[in-house]
């Protein structure tokens, strides 16, 4: 089985404090429309944005990573697509938990101490994905400071695997651990966000 329309998919997106529930729409190949809830009209989802789901089939509960394809803001529509496993995710050690978070970063050692944007797509305990619009290299360490939730968490890491995605940089990084106090926080966000995304499905 399959998602349908009219399915209820939960969403998280860093705009918005709270998961928050959409029903399918329509669905066209590998694009799934969905209508949005009223607290969402005030919220900003732009072309690429990482976008976590989840959703019941079968009795059983799903979370999938996806990116935003298009917003119809007047019409509450949001297309986006799931992500498919590709080269990288065969390539890593430690299975990633899709997320949709904001960050700040710093380069490790640069002259100037400049304040860069991204966004988290994805983390374990020992990596991550982040989206820039700024070039770096490999070997590059970044001072990051993540928003979760209600917290903020904040991790050096290096950049191990850099593509060049026309318009941004998606980079994948090794982090750095100095001690058991990120490791943990990483792992409790991660089992509250699998909670949150589908605990009224597992019931």
């Amino acid at each position: 089985m399959e998602l349908a329309e009219g399915s209820v998919v939960t969403m998280r997106h860093y705009s918005m404090i709270n998961v928050f529930d959409s029903i399918i729409d329509k669905i066209m190949d590998d694009r799934i429309v969905v209508r949005l809830p009223k607290e969402c009209q005030k919220a900003t989802f732009l072309e690429g944005d990482p976008l976590v789901t989840a959703y019941e089939l079968d009795e059983k509960a799903f979370i999938k990573g996806a990116r935003v394809i298009d917003y119809k803001r007047d019409e509450s529509l949001l297309t986006y697509r799931e992500d498919v496993p590709d080269e990288g995710s065969r390539l890593r050690s430690y299975e990633r938990f899709p997320v949709s978070l904001y960050a700040d970063y710093r380069v490790a050692d640069a002259a100037g101490n400049r304040k860069y944007f991204a966004l988290v797509k994805d983390i374990s305990d020992y990596g991550l994905m982040i989206y820039s619009k700024e070039e770096h290299f490999k070997g590059h360490k970044l001072n990051l400071d993540i928003y979760l939730t209600r917290e903020i968490l904040s991790l050096t890491a290096e950049i191990v695997r850099k593509v060049d995605r026309k318009g941004y940089y998606e980079y994948g990084l090794k982090i750095r651990h100095n001690g058991p106090i990120v490791f943990n926080q990483i792992r409790n966000f991660v089992r509250k966000e699998q909670e949150e995304l589908i605990g009224k499905y597992s019931k």
